[in-house]
């Protein structure tokens, strides 16, 4: 190629440096996507077991698991909103507790258990 243009052999090894540099690039940027995934799943894993590490505290601490099945039930539900530490961990993470105690029916149809999920 360089025997017929120089002009040719340049154009040619700029199109193999660019190709070379742009599959880099979209490499480079998948990774990039992939770790920030990963850290977006870890850091949900951390705020789900620190906010249930906490609220098992609260209510050991307070006595509220009366039948002692590890489960909650609505009236345990409704007992540990009552406590500001409690409260103080849920609104750490974002939840909205005032609207969580208007919609406790709904998450708790008839009285059922709620099993197991935060205990």
């Amino acid at each position: 190629l360089a025997d017929a243009s120089w002009v040719y052999a340049v154009m040619m090894y700029s199109f193999i440096l660019l190709a070379a540099l742009t599959v880099m690039n979209m490499l480079i940027g998948v990774l990039c996507e992939v770790v920030s995934a990963v850290a977006a799943t870890e850091r949900e894993t951390l705020t789900v077991s620190f906010v249930k590490d906490k609220l098992k505290q609260v209510m050991r601490d307070g006595g509220m698991d009366a039948n002692g099945d590890g489960k909650i039930s609505k009236a345990e539900f409704s007992q540990l909103l009552e406590y500001p530490e409690a409260c103080r961990v849920l609104k750490e993470v974002g939840v909205d507790v005032i609207n969580l105690v208007d919609n406790i029916d709904f998450i708790f149809p008839e009285d059922e258990d709620l099993e197991g999920r935060i205990l």
